[in-house]
């Protein structure tokens, strides 16, 4: 049996070898069992709360593959591992089950299934209790900050200007506090008397990196360069002026992820620290009075742009750097024209990135759609697609019609299962759980899947057939709808590109026979010209 492995820790300095024991022990269980694993199949996620189900990438990859029969068996410590969400963890769970992959805990040798109530009451109990250990755990943590920022201590992190001093109980350390960083705090002077001056975000900005004064740490997506919008947020930092203020912003989960809240000023901690002070007051004063007349000049400072006005813009990045591609004003003798070029070349300067290449919007955009409709946008391509289509076809039919008594016996149980929940709804009256709701839709939406199978298993070769004809005439001609818009419209033409792209293109710099030119990679995916309406089924 091909067995995978998944393991996974909250934080990167709690428990440091966990990650390493739970990978030994699971080989361990598979190599007892005679199973056989992959080591492609083995899926880490490093400092990745229980709580997290969107961002949990390898998690997520897990259940990918699951869903393609990529193994037969997934093996993993014990169900904390798997999530602290008692509905999405039994939720994951059960598609492991749905899609053929048996799911074992190694810690206590079990083996997870749902063939009957009990046993599904027992994941629920399971995954409830664990729910219930990471809330306290947030509990404890939340007070523990509190309790540390009503000191005037440090509650978490490092701000530029200020060095963290722990303060010791003989061996043991108890608690964080600031210190001047005289050295730091001399820039942020610095920042703050040329803003108050008149100068801009940008040139502050490009003068700080191309002296080579170190930046604030912003961890493991630093660039290690100053931006316009971190001098920005340091403009604004009460804690400059000796003033800490602690939980503007709260934790909430929300659809399976973390998301912060605003929460209100009634709530905030405030201390105040003189000796903390790096900006005198009046210093504070003007840039304050600076920020809030350019409020009133231009409206928005500090808020997102408008929407992409480009059909590039958003949709590549600079290869040397990895800053975002921008359409700027740029010259083409006397004529004023919209250039391409490395945003943070622009906006940090040159000792961010040498790429500072400059080519026509205009050039840039009819290269990438030329290769877009010859590449990507042909019939021959349709053709080869299609073929693969039919082949997947054929091997479903094949394969749903090995399982059909299976299938059969399952669409009975899942149609008990539904009436017996339907049976609950009309128990509690007027009132409808919505966790019964989305049992009777999960089950609903299982049993529309088996039957679609049943029904691909036992249509015949030539219908199949008359299916992929009927896909190649609505392939051919949304590819004709498609090559007409982005001739017609090159506003239409980005929804195009943001559809078939695979990922950002990269620009990079390159010497050619023509001059100083981009060279632009990237792959597309021809899978969204086969999306069509699902039938009423859901399938």
């Amino acid at each position: 049996m091909r067995a995978a492995v998944y393991a996974r820790r909250s934080t990167d300095d709690h428990q440091a070898a966990s990650l390493e024991v739970q990978i030994a022990e699971a080989r361990r269980y598979i190599a007892s069992k005679g199973w056989t694993l992959d080591p492609s199949h083995v899926f880490v996620d490093d400092g990745v709360s229980r709580s997290e189900f969107v961002k949990r990438h390898a998690f997520n990859s897990l259940r990918a593959a699951a869903e393609a029969r990529a193994f037969d068996a997934i093996v993993v410590r014990d169900e904390s591992r798997l999530g602290g969400d008692t509905f999405r963890t039994a939720l994951a769970i059960q598609e492991f089950v749905e899609h053929g992959v048996r799911l074992f805990f190694y810690f206590s040798d079990d083996e997870v299934t749902l063939n009957s109530p009990m046993q599904k009451v027992v994941v629920a109990v399971q995954s409830a209790a664990s729910e219930m250990e990471r809330e306290k755990i947030a509990g404890r943590t939340l007070e523990h900050l509190a309790t540390k920022a009503r000191k005037g201590l440090n509650a978490g992190g490092r701000v530029f200007g200020y060095d963290n001093v722990p303060i010791m109980d003989g061996a043991r350390r108890v608690a964080v506090d600031y210190a001047i960083n005289e050295r730091e705090a001399e820039v942020v002077r610095e920042i703050f008397r040329r803003f108050a001056e008149g100068q801009g975000l940008r040139a502050i900005c490009k003068s700080l990196n191309d002296r080579g004064v170190p930046s604030p740490r912003a961890g493991r997506r630093g660039t290690r360069s100053w931006c316009p919008n971190g001098i920005r947020e340091m403009l604004r930092r009460d804690r400059y002026r000796g003033i800490l203020i602690w939980g503007r912003l709260g934790k909430a989960y929300r659809g399976g992820t973390k998301v912060h809240v605003a929460r209100d000023e009634s709530e905030w901690t405030r201390v105040d620290r003189p000796e903390l002070r790096i900006v005198d007051e009046e210093l504070w004063g003007a840039v304050q009075a600076k920020i809030e007349c350019l409020k009133r000049i231009t409206g928005r400072i500090g808020a997102k742009g408008p929407p992409a006005r480009y059909m590039l813009s958003g949709l590549a990045r600079c290869a040397t750097c990895g800053g975002p591609i921008q359409a700027v004003n740029g010259r083409s003798g006397r004529e004023t024209i919209k250039v391409y070029v490395c945003s943070w070349r622009r906006v940090r300067g040159a000792a961010v990135c040498a790429n500072a290449i400059a080519r026509p919007v205009e050039h840039v955009d009819h290269a990438v759609l030329s290769w877009i409709r010859e590449n990507v946008l042909r019939e021959s391509l349709i053709v080869e697609t299609l073929r693969e289509v039919r082949r997947r076809l054929e091997t479903r039919a094949r394969t749903a019609d090995a399982r059909g008594p299976q299938a059969e016996a399952e669409i009975r149980t899942l149609r008990a299962e539904i009436d017996r929940l339907v049976s609950v709804l009309a128990m509690a009256g007027g009132e409808q759980p919505g966790a019964v709701l989305r049992a009777i839709g999960e089950r609903e939406k299982r049993v529309a899947t088996l039957e679609a199978d049943l029904r691909a298993s036992r249509a015949a070769p030539g219908a199949l057939s008359l299916e992929v004809r009927r896909m190649e005439r609505e392939a051919r001609q949304r590819l004709d709808d498609l090559r007409g818009l982005v001739d017609r419209n090159p506003a239409e033409a980005r929804r195009v590109l943001e559809a078939l792209l695979d990922g950002p293109l990269t620009f990079a710099p390159l010497e050619s026979s023509e001059g100083r030119r981009f060279q632009i990679q990237g792959s597309a995916a021809l899978g969204p010209l086969f999306i069509t309406d699902s039938d009423p089924n859901g399938t």
